[in-house]
């Protein structure tokens, strides 16, 4: 029999909890996939950390040519504050966690979150649920053209972190 595909990491709309993460924020997206029963058991920080490091070698190489390519423009670096995939750790829940970075030119928050089995949100649809959102608040017009720029592979990087999670984890030897 063969194996079944990746499960897909659905696009849903960011709730108004997300928004309020950053005032002001001109984008928001969500993306969610379905835990499996080991996943379910972690709480979000786990889980966070389990997506960031489970990351492909392409985001790395990606996150690294971004970094050459902002460097002279005066952008930070996604590496230069020690946290996981460089981001900051601003608030940590067993059911959120919240990273995110201040810029020049924009500030972001991404949030980890876990609908937990049994709440209202996990029965109807099934759950439980990781979501990932990502919100962006530009500050200048140099924000507006960076965000443009990445949004089609910031929402690449999503999906793949999320869909990673599912991955069976290799085991060292």
């Amino acid at each position: 029999m063969p194996a079944s595909p990746a499960p897909h990491a659905e696009e849903v709309a960011p709730a108004a909890r997300h928004w309020a993460l950053l005032p002001g924020a001109g984008f928001a997206d969500s993306y969610r996939i379905r835990l499996t029963p080991q996943l379910a058991q972690l709480n979000s920080t786990e889980i966070a950390e389990r997506m960031m490091a489970s990351q492909p070698a392409w985001i790395s190489t990606l996150m690294q040519l971004r970094d050459r390519l902002v460097a002279p423009l005066g952008f930070k670096r996604a590496g230069d504050h020690g946290a996981p995939a460089g981001f900051p750790l601003l608030l940590a829940e067993p059911a959120r966690v919240v990273m995110g970075l201040d810029d020049s030119h924009l500030d972001f928050r991404l949030c980890v979150e876990k609908s937990p089995a049994g709440t209202e949100m996990a029965q109807a649809t099934d759950g439980p649920w990781v979501t990932v959102t990502t919100v962006v608040r530009t500050k200048r017009l140099l924000g507006e053209f960076y965000l443009a720029a990445i949004l089609p592979f910031h929402r690449c990087v999503a999906r793949t972190l999320l869909q990673g999670l599912l991955r069976p984890e290799r085991t060292a030897h």
